[in-house]
């Protein structure tokens, strides 16, 4: 154990210096496997493209028990597709690999000024030929030009690094790490400085490339024979007592040489199998690791220099220099130079290993045979040097690059050119950039990083028709899923649709497991009839992509666009709470507004409301997500409505105001704040032509469920269609003007038999035969005194309880309380009849029991079961049971609870204002009588309120406009009465006037 961890044994200064070196090299390699992992993902991501797509739906339904009305609208799904995004330079990545490139070569310096002279003129030598070649004038510092940094450079270093070596030797590796770190921090700190070009660690990280791939490849090579000095330690150590033995060795052997001469084979297309071979990058991490203690054995044993004073830097620093440059290649997804790499591995481990086989034959089998340990002279031959093996393996190391036509130096050469095209991409000097990419094509023409570069630079350009051209060449030797996103796109851009699906058949026989192509397909299928599949690549998607929100959410849309579907299999429409994604949610939204499935519980608020930033815009997802929430929601949601007017005034989402306008009038009207929801739609109807029918009919609509009819007939009567004609005369007849309705019935009857019938029962044409005949006769023609005889024989008991409660209330209206109380308790009972019919029966109840003044009645009728639809009502006669029965506080709060949910209702704002009078609130009684008025100009007793709260606060001139009003709005004989109370009550105020004066 104290062999493996030797650095123990060392001094604290040493130990604890070659430990953080150690240190650097382990980051190094975890971040390059991070970035062999994640592939062309380093530099293209997938981005997700959103669409919107109207559906028609129902929002909202109410009923009068006989009619059934459908407030529709449109609802948006969101239609996804993955993107794959233009190639990415990041130009922290060139940060971090200098930063590595400046440890790595403090390591190396400070180790190489403890070699003997030799070694350390060649060390100094190789290392200032490569800082010539770092191309320091790229950085055009000023007064620097030319050659002359680099010879300041390499007389600093070179000084310093001479200074070490020949007179102070007996320094500490800390002092020489800490002075060399220092001297490159300040080299760096400076020329960064100074230099006046935009990217300057990316230029010198680019154009020193070569310099680096030298060092690397020299390092590779040089611990090329790692893996198999560990076999020689596996089968000769002898660690459990038995030694494996010769035989073992060259087996073993023999399978690792197997394995890299078929990866040999095939990247020279020798062969085209299927192997299972061990990655050449895996064997440098191997090789690299067991180099830690491989390196140290050689120093040793050849007693070349003290390892713990130099070899152990030295080795780190190349180690580092190595790992972050092949790292790097692997981050900037330059595929010419990870092939170099690749080749360079199998080369120089392929020679090596031949030749290290053979330099252990020659120099120990009969030790070997012996089964002595021969690891431990390993480096200490009998006969031949193992630089003589070396120079031999370099010798078939360019027998094999020969052997390839010279490949590998062509892509190291699209390597280098591929950076310099990074750099003036990253610049924005695209024509240079385009021009280097191109270079690398010339070198090495299928290369993806160039191909896939050039079709980014021409979809910025929007020059489709190239970008369609260089994607379809990347995917041609090393495709990637993102390029037949991309081509695909092209071909989406271009209206060139089959080809686009085609592209995404040809990437999924290539990855059949990609999701995001999978995804892309469904998403093209879901766009035509092909509905099967669609199905099936969104539904397979969902489990083959990291980001599985995006195809279950356009799965949620495919069904709402579908509508065919659900009707097959309603259970699509349910558990639809999986993702908190906002498309996702939006879709689940807009399916249950197309399912439309009746009353069912309160949906799910959009996760993100509840952390609502109103400085930003609205992705496609968020305002699908909060559109849908508002129409879907049927409960009062006040925090909603305030974060749709924040949005809709955001500069950011002007495209969706009219949108937002809208969903904000539905959740002030679903929050029963009436008047802003009316004054939105007309702000709505009257700004968007286009649509002005739409916001009418479902402004028309909510005024007929509030009871304002001659509103609602004024909505529909600029709306041309018959179903708007049909309300209006709906609205009309229920506003007590059959006549004038009479030719819109007509018109609404001539395209609808159901409506026709309707029409023919309402004006007498024919007696009513069905069932819905016969109660639409009784509820809606209250000038027939006689109409009891058809609810009589209506056997429907839903139907029978509605118009009989129509009745009752007629009755009630006559003071006739017995023949009301006859005709509620003649009705059927619960169980036989509809919720609404429950509802307005027991609301019939109640306002009988308010009539009568007994409050124990009202009270428990106030308790029975009544729709939401009928809280105001209930609500309004309960106040009135309290009012009449002299409890004036409980009449407060029950008015202001049907205030609440009715604020525009006559009949309640009527008696509430009449409330308030009697209590001497004046003001507030005038203000809900003005509010209301608005929407109840023809309302004879809200006119009459409105006069004599005018005439208590002396607004004379507004008491005579509302008296005018009254007079069109009253019978004759209604209106001379008031008139005679108003002059009593005007002279009245003038009497007090005249003594007050006195």
């Amino acid at each position: 154990m104290s062999s493996l961890f030797f650095w123990k044994e060392w001094s604290r200064p040493y130990r604890f210096a070659y430990l953080i070196s150690l240190s650097a090299v382990f980051v190094a390699l975890i971040l390059f496997i991070v970035a062999w992992g994640r592939g062309l993902g380093n530099v293209v991501r997938w981005d997700v493209l959103s669409e919107l797509n109207e559906l028609p739906v129902t929002f909202r339904t109410f009923t009068d028990g006989l009619l059934d009305y459908a407030v529709n609208g449109k609802a948006y799904a969101v239609s996804e597709q993955f993107v794959a995004s233009p190639m990415q330079v990041n130009p922290h990545i060139a940060t971090a690999l200098l930063a590595g490139i400046c440890i790595a070569f403090t390591l190396l310096l400070s180790a190489i000024t403890r070699f003997d002279r030799v070694r350390y003129l060649v060390g100094m030598g190789a290392l200032i030929l490569g800082l010539a070649f770092f191309r320091f004038e790229m950085l055009e510092v000023p007064g620097l030009g030319g050659s002359r940094l680099f010879l300041i450079l390499t007389v600093l270093f070179g000084s310093v690094s001479y200074f070490f070596h020949a007179f102070r030797s007996d320094q500490p590796i800390l002092v020489r790490l800490g002075v060399f770190a220092s001297l490159i921090g300040m080299t760096v700190a400076t020329l960064g400085a100074l230099s006046p070009v935009e990217q300057p660690v990316l230029t010198i990280v680019s154009y020193s490339m070569p310099v680096m791939l030298a060092f690397s490849i020299g390092f590779i090579f040089f611990i090329a024979a790692e893996i198999l000095a560990g076999l020689v330690w596996v089968t000769t150590a002898g660690g459990s007592g038995k030694v494996l033995g010769l035989t073992n060795f060259l087996f073993i052997s023999g399978l690792y040489l197997v394995n890299l001469v078929l990866i040999w084979l095939k990247n020279t297309r020798m062969i085209d199998w299927e192997l299972l071979a061990i990655s050449p990058f895996v064997l440098y991490l191997i090789s690299v690791t067991l180099g830690i203690w491989g390196f140290r054995r050689l120093m040793e044993q050849q007693q070349l220099v003290s390892f713990r004073d130099g070899g152990a830097f030295l080795y780190a620093g190349l180690a580092l220099l190595t790992t972050l440059t092949i790292g790097y290649a692997f981050a900037t997804a330059n595929d010419p130079l990870i092939e170099v790499f690749e080749d360079v591995i199998v080369y120089t481990h392929l020679a090596m290993g031949l030749v290290f086989i053979v330099y252990v034959l020659i120099n120990f089998l009969p030790i070997f045979q012996q089964g002595r340990a021969v690891y431990r002279i390993l480096y200490l031959p009998k006969r031949l040097e193992l630089s003589l093996f070396r120079l031999v393996a370099v010798f078939l190391v360019l027998t094999l690059v020969a052997s390839g036509n010279t490949i590998t130096l062509k892509q190291a050469m699209a390597g280098y050119y591929n950076n310099l095209g990074d750099l003036y991409t990253a610049t924005g000097e695209l024509a240079s950039a385009q021009a280097f990419y191109e270079q690398a094509l010339e070198q090495e023409f299928q290369n993806h990083k160039s191909n896939y570069a050039l079709a980014s630079l021409a979809t910025a350009q929007n020059d489709q028709t190239a970008a369609a051209f260089y994607f379809q060449k990347a995917t041609l030797k090393q495709p990637q899923p993102h390029d037949y996103a991309a081509l695909s796109q092209t071909f989406l851009q271009t209206d060139l649709f089959f080809e686009a699906v085609k592209t995404l058949q040809q990437g999924l026989r290539q990855f059949p497991g990609s999701g995001e192509l999978q995804n892309n397909l469904g998403y093209l299928y879901a766009r035509t009839s092909v509905a099967d599949s669609a199905y099936y690549y969104l539904q397979a998607a969902t489990g083959n992509t990291s980001r599985s929100d995006v195809p279950a959410a356009n799965l949620l849309g495919f069904y709402a666009r579908n509508p065919q579907v659900l009707s097959a299999d309603s259970s699509l429409a349910r558990n639809t709470n999986e993702f908190e994604y906002e498309s996702y949610q939006a879709n689940a939204l807009a399916l249950r507004l197309v399912a439309s499935t009746g009353p069912a519980a309160q949906p799910v608020r959009p996760a993100w409301l509840t952390t609502d930033q109103v400085g930003e815009g609205l992705s496609v997802g968020r305002f699908a997500s909060v559109y849908n929430y508002a129409l879907a929601s049927q409960q009062p949601d006040s925090t909603l409505a305030r974060t749709l007017q924040r949005q809709a005034d955001a500069p950011a989402n002007q495209d969706f105001t009219d949108d937002l306008l809208l969903a904000r009038a539905v959740a002030e009207y679903t929050a029963h704040n009436h008047p802003t929801a009316f004054g939105l739609l007309s702000q709505l109807a009257e700004g968007d032509p286009k649509q002005g029918d739409m916001y009418r009919s479902i402004t028309g609509l909510l005024l007929m469920e509030q009871g304002l009819y001659r509103k609602a007939a004024d909505q529909f009567a600029d709306n041309s269609d018959t179903t708007s004609i049909y309300h209006r005369a709906v609205a009309l007849t229920k506003a007590g003007d059959p006549a004038l309705a009479q030719s819109l019935w007509e018109t609404a009857a001539r395209s609808d038999s159901n409506v026709s019938a309707l029409k023919q029962v309402l004006y007498e044409e024919r007696t009513p035969q069905t069932d819905l005949e016969k109660a639409f006769y009784v509820s809606y023609r209250l000038d027939n005194p006689n109409r009891g005889r058809y609810w009589e024989t209506i056997r429907n008991p839903t139907l029978k309880t509605v118009a009989g409660v129509a009745l009752a209330n007629d009755y009630l209206d006559a003071v006739q309380w017995r023949n009301t109380q006859l005709m509620l308790s003649g009705l059927p009972a619960d169980t036989a009849i509809s919720d609404y019919a429950v509802s307005i029966r027991n609301l019939a109840a109640l306002r009988l029991s308010a009539f009568r003044r007994s409050i124990g009645s009202a009270e428990t009728m106030a308790r029975q079961p009544i729709l939401p639809q009928h809280q105001a009502e209930r609500a309004y006669w309960l106040a009135q049971a309290y009012e009449r029965s002299r409890q004036p506080a409980k009449a407060g709060v029950a008015y202001r609870e049907a205030l609440q949910l009715a604020p525009l209702n006559a009949q309640i704002v009527t008696a509430a204002a009449q409330f308030e009078r009697q209590q001497n609130r004046i003001k507030p009684a005038y203000e809900l009588v003005l509010k209301a008025l608005l929407f109840n100009e023809d309302n004879a007793e809200l006119l009459k309120t409105y006069v004599t709260l005018c005439l208590d606060q002396s607004l004379f001139d507004y008491a005579s406009d509302g008296l005018a009003k009254l007079r069109a709005a009253a019978p004759a004989t209604d209106y001379q009465a008031f008139t005679a109370t108003y002059q009593e009550k005007l002279a009245s105020i003038e009497k007090s006037r005249e003594k007050f004066g006195q």
